[in-house]
């Protein structure tokens, strides 16, 4: 363990049965807390991949022990009054915060209700019904267990991924509007500075043109031009890309820095705007008049 690194993880659940069917998290080993998972029974606790592998690499965690120590003078103390809890089961590693949130590093845990009371108490309800016409009858069923409890803070799995990177969405607004400006100005830049080239190339296309040369020839020796000029560009930019993953990865859920589909289709779409910028000064080029342009000084 690395210094600085916490004992266990700080990411923690206390649910109900059900619970993971609810949220569809796939049942790795082990089984899922049910009706005997009460007050009576041997305290217990389902952890998930990751932290099944920190703390019991290459083995079936399902029948080991942890425990939770009360207080931090209780960490190192274990003795006979040491209550320890079994693993019942391992779950796939799920995002229990926010997507944009630190990545959890160590794994979790999750901890049956009846064995961990709570004040809170937080419902996930799985249904293929429209949620605002399940709502009126949860309302009502929960009036009936007691009048006075609060029901509030209501909301989709959509609605609340979407608020989790709402502090995002602004400044991916804005990279990607200063993205596309940026991808204009290449464009501009690349057929300025071909256009360029075959203004102060025209003698030399109109002697090429006089002596036999054909208007795709033309039109691949200026296009070829571009073709350099995008390359480089391509391989400076894919070189930046590398050296600045890290900062990329923390901007970005769900997409590494140098994703192969997302790279792909980066590069294949700036070569194509790219491309097409150039199309029209080596069109221009096969227009030349040989007659004009060898008859200026």
């Amino acid at each position: 363990m690395k210094p600085g690194e916490p004992l266990i993880s700080p990411m923690q659940a206390i649910v109900t049965p059900g619970y993971f069917e609810a949220m569809g998290t796939p049942l790795v080993h082990g089984r899922y807390f049910d009706e005997r998972d009460d007050e009576k029974a041997p305290l217990a606790v389902i952890v998930d991949e990751r932290l099944a592998q920190r703390f019991w690499p290459g083995v079936d965690p399902v029948g080991r022990r942890m425990r939770r120590p009360a207080t931090p003078d209780d960490l190192l103390k274990v003795d006979a009054n040491t209550h320890w809890i079994n693993v019942v089961g391992v779950v796939r590693e799920v995002q229990l915060e926010d997507l944009a949130g630190r990545p959890n590093t160590v794994g979790a845990y999750y901890f049956p209700a009846a064995q961990v009371p709570t004040r809170g108490l937080g419902m996930m309800i799985k249904t293929a019904r429209d949620p605002a016409e399940v709502l009126p009858e949860i309302r009502a069923e929960l009036k009936k267990v007691d009048p006075a409890m609060p029901f509030s803070n209501v909301r989709t799995m959509s609605e609340y991924v979407s608020r989790s990177l709402v502090s995002r969405r602004a400044a991916m607004l804005l990279a990607t509007s200063f993205g596309v400006i940026s991808l204009f100005l290449a464009a501009i830049g690349i057929y300025g500075v071909l256009a360029y080239v075959v203004t102060q190339r025209s003698r030399e296309i109109g002697i090429r043109i006089a002596l036999g040369s054909s208007a795709s020839g033309i039109f691949t020796l200026v296009l070829r031009e571009g073709v350099l000029l995008v390359a480089s560009g391509i391989v400076l930019g894919a070189g930046g890309t590398l050296a600045l993953r890290r900062v990329l990865q923390t901007q970005i859920y769900g997409v590494g820095a140098m994703d192969p589909v997302v790279t792909g289709v980066v590069v294949v779409t700036l070569a194509l705007i790219a491309l097409a910028a150039c199309c029209v000064p080596a069109r221009r080029a096969t227009q030349v008049d040989p007659v004009t342009v060898l008859s200026q000084q």
